[in-house]
């Protein structure tokens, strides 16, 4: 082991030396915790202390010949499946010899039973007494109430860059094969940050050909396995800038961003944030706590890691989605959509643990260089910290000129491979809506003059939200169609309206 100790590892280290007696550490990959764990406590211990394990099919196990010795201590009869209950294992526990290290494996499946978190906090005396030390393994874990000031919570990190390049050619090394190039060796930890250490070692062996490792594959996998967060997806569309029409100053704006001094690694796209967020605050408070400590993990988060973002704000239809979907393919970095509604649980501890699962996937796959991108219908719901987190800003996507329209039109028309046609009266028409057209046009092998029949636009639906919309974005907000802030002119909104024109496309 290097000279250089994890954070994580330090204040397990910590721990022991003043006799914490129950500690909890968040991981995705026990097996490897244990050993990581062990290496740190005994790599200058002459006399290794008795080391035991506990999971709910083997009962207590030892690990080492002291925690062997330990077991005969405690039961000179021992049998290990009369302590597969887990209040079983705790009571005896209580019988095992100084400087004892117990591994609680599964620990959030069985700390909220009554008699297992009351078994806990009866160890915790004793165990303080002479350095005996239960370590709870979780993958996420909500500590009960009782316990709450007597467990010392700990995150073990996902595996850094310089922990995967070490994966990647071990994978190498045992599959035979020439070390990687530094090219080839960089992508591939770029597609397997964010997975555990076991994870990584498996999917990179699977991937491996004569040739060397199959990048393509490897996403594939990596993808996967991001998806079985919950409340995490990569967006697997092929979206460029190119293939959206009009908003230029948000794709210009954005493409230096990925260019720029500092590059993000991964976009993380939330869709109309302010309704995860409802309740925060006001007369709609969330009384189940769920709103709020989402809102001070996302705040907490965002501040911590430096994170940047942009807020986008605008009728339904114009473009903020598909803008945030298409910004990573742009840069060839993942695009992750975070659901926080489907982390929503009916225990808050529940909610939070899934979040705080979610961005510690976010972080070791964007190592902490992450853009995020929200999309918002109103503001209102969205505390002013929260929109403070969004250093680069707010965006307000309107209604499309016709310019943009006309733009939008080549964009469709091509893709459904529609002849060039009379153009509908567009007026107020948002991309989303000529995209319905086109569509309908193909669908019903009609012109997209006479699939017009069947669009009733936003514009007119909602006429007096999008008023109201344009009234808050006036000069608050940059725009996200030109350059600078935001500006509502209802005499320059009326003089883009064109009833009918005649659209012609390339070659």
């Amino acid at each position: 082991m290097s000279s250089f100790m994890p954070l994580w590892l330090t204040q397990i280290r910590a721990a022991r030396r003043v006799s914490v007696p129950l500690i909890a550490v968040t991981t995705s990959d026990p097996a490897h915790c244990i050993r990581t764990i062990l290496a740190s406590i005994l790599r200058n211990s002459d006399q290794p202390p008795p080391i035991l394990k506990w999971d709910f099919v083997n009962g207590i196990l030892a690990h080492n010949e002291a925690g062997q010795d330990a077991l005969g201590k405690g039961d000179s009869t021992h049998d290990p499946f009369a302590t597969i209950r887990p209040q079983d294992a705790l009571s005896m526990a209580r019988q095992f010899p100084q400087g004892t290290i117990l591994f609680f494996q599964n620990a959030h499946r069985f700390i909220h039973h009554e008699v297992v978190a009351q078994s806990m906090w009866n160890l915790r005396d004793q165990f303080k007494q002479n350095q005996r030390m239960l370590i709870l393994l979780a993958p996420s874990i909500s500590i009960p109430e009782e316990l709450r000031h007597d467990i010392l919570i700990v995150d073990e990190p996902l595996p850094t860059p310089k922990d995967l390049q070490e994966i990647v050619c071990d994978q190498y090394i045992a599959a035979d094969l020439e070390a990687p190039d530094p090219q080839t060796l960089t992508l591939a930890v770029d597609a397997v940050r964010g997975l555990a250490s076991f994870s990584a070692e498996q999917i990179t062996a699977m991937c491996l050909t004569k040739k060397g490792v199959d990048l393509s594959r490897l996403w594939d996998r990596k993808r996967q396995l991001i998806e079985s967060t919950p409340g995490l997806t990569v967006w697997g569309g092929s979206e460029r800038f190119a293939d959206i029409g009009g908003v230029l100053a948000i794709k210009t704006f954005i493409s230096q961003l990925l260019t720029g001094n500092a590059p993000p690694r991964s976009i993380v796209f939330i869709d109309e944030i302010e309704k995860a967020m409802a309740g925060t605050s006001g007369q709609a408070h969330d009384t189940s706590g769920i709103a709020q400590a989402f809102h001070g993990m996302l705040l907490t988060y965002m501040q911590n890691t430096n994170a940047t973002g942009m807020l986008f704000v605008g009728p339904p239809g114009t473009s903020k989605s598909l803008v945030a979907k298409a910004a990573g393919n742009e840069a060839n970095i993942p695009t992750i959509a975070l659901d926080l509604g489907s982390m929503k649980d009916s225990l808050v501890g529940s909610s939070e643990s899934n979040l705080r699962q979610a961005l510690k996937v976010i972080s070791a796959v964007s190592d902490d260089a992450t853009l995020f991108l929200a999309t918002c219908n109103s503001l209102q719901a969205l505390s002013p910290e929260l929109r403070r987190r969004f250093t680069l800003g707010i965006m307000y996507f309107d209604l499309p000129s016709a310019e943009e329209r006309s733009a939008i039109w080549r964009i469709y028309l091509s893709q459904y491979q529609l002849e060039d046609s009379t153009l509908p009266n567009d007026n107020g028409w948002t991309g989303s809506e000529i995209r319905q057209c086109c569509d309908l046009a193909w669908r019903l092998r009609c012109s997209v003059t006479e699939a017009a029949r069947y669009i009733v636009p936003i514009a007119q639906s909602a006429a007096e939200q999008i008023k109201l919309l344009r009234s808050q974005a006036n000069g608050r907000f940059l725009s996200a169609n030109y350059p600078g802030p935001y500006r509502f002119d209802d005499h320059a909104v009326s003089a883009n309206e064109i009833h009918s024109r005649t659209i012609t496309l390339p070659d």
